[in-house]
């Protein structure tokens, strides 16, 4: 039996090493172990990280995060193999009651087969898309270049005005209400997104209607480390504004942003079961990637989570 010792993050070291272990992760796997909405709400104790530690030299080789309805979890590339996901698994588990969701990134068989055996199904799907960045506009291409219709004024958010963030969050709840991590962000969330290193506020291009409103809005996040990196963070339009190209509108404006910044790789996340979602980015340029599943447990056997064993 796999002996790990773990504890519940409370300071801010402990989030920092749980990043770190997160980070290792990515770079070893070539994709996000774990979601931004999940480790936001861990920071804002809205659910429990722990940190997995083995009893032989106390060094972290896990995370978990548990709580609303979710669970992820990641083991640390080294130290993979040795059992150390599922003990970690079971233990986040003991702490949720009713059904459970886990991603599953990636081609990833060894996370799969770690579900199943704990009585997960797979429920969803996810893609991850890329395009060629030499499919970019020129990176001297401009916004207002744009044909935006009457009425509409496309402009970057603003952190000076007041009502921004507001307006923001409003039109993001709309335009995916039936989303379940997206559409719940709050105005405390988005400030704690707005803190993050990459954030600028250029890269979130917000669509206003003649009322004052967010139709929709659009936001590039952009990494940069030996290369850049720009992924497409997440794109909406309020349902009443459907069907008028407006989606298509900000698919253009999100590549001319892109184009800007010069990256070496440009991706996007989008449901498998959005299909016309994917169509549209087809169009643009963008092939499917990678692909990740959604798993549930059910009650009977336990609530939501993320697995990279």
């Amino acid at each position: 039996m796999t002996h790990l010792e773990s504890h519940a993050a409370a300071r801010p070291s402990d989030f920092e090493l749980a990043r770190r272990v997160i980070a290792a992760a990515e770079e070893h796997d070539g994709r996000p172990p774990v979601s931004d909405q999940a480790m936001l709400a861990a920071v804002q104790g809205e659910r429990a990280l722990l940190l997995f530690r083995t009893g032989a030299d106390g060094a972290a080789v896990a995370v978990g995060i548990a709580g609303q309805g979710e669970i992820d979890l990641v083991v640390r590339p080294d130290a993979r193999g040795r059992g150390y996901g599922s003990a970690a698994l079971a233990e986040l588990l003991a702490l949720t009651d009713g059904s459970a969701l886990a991603w599953a990134h990636g081609e990833n068989p060894a996370a799969e087969a770690l579900l199943a055996r704990a009585g997960f199904a797979p429920v969803r799907s996810l893609y991850r898309m890329a395009l060629d960045p030499a499919r970019l506009p020129p990176h001297d291409a401009r916004l207002h270049a744009l044909d935006v219709p009457a009425g509409f004024e496309l402009r970057a958010f603003d952190p000076e005005r007041p009502d921004d963030a507001a307006r923001w969050v409003r039109a993001n709840a709309a335009a995916f209400a039936a989303h379940p991590e997206q559409g719940r962000v709050t105005e405390p969330d988005f400030a704690l997104m707005r803190a993050e290193e990459w954030f600028d506020p250029d890269d979130l291009l917000l669509l206003i209607d003649e009322t004052g409103e967010a139709a929709g809005s659009t936001w590039v996040k952009t990494l940069r480390g030996p290369e850049v990196e720009t992924e497409l963070y997440a794109v909406g339009m309020r349902p009443e504004y459907a069907g008028r190209g407006l989606g298509a509108l900000l698919l253009d404006a999100t590549l001319i942003r892109m184009a800007q910044h010069r990256p070496s790789r440009v991706t996007l996340y989008v449901d498998g079961e959005n299909e016309r979602a994917v169509r549209m980015y087809e169009r643009a340029g963008f092939t499917i990637d990678s692909r990740s599943r959604q798993w549930r447990r059910a009650p009977e056997s336990v609530p939501g989570a993320t697995m990279d064993p």
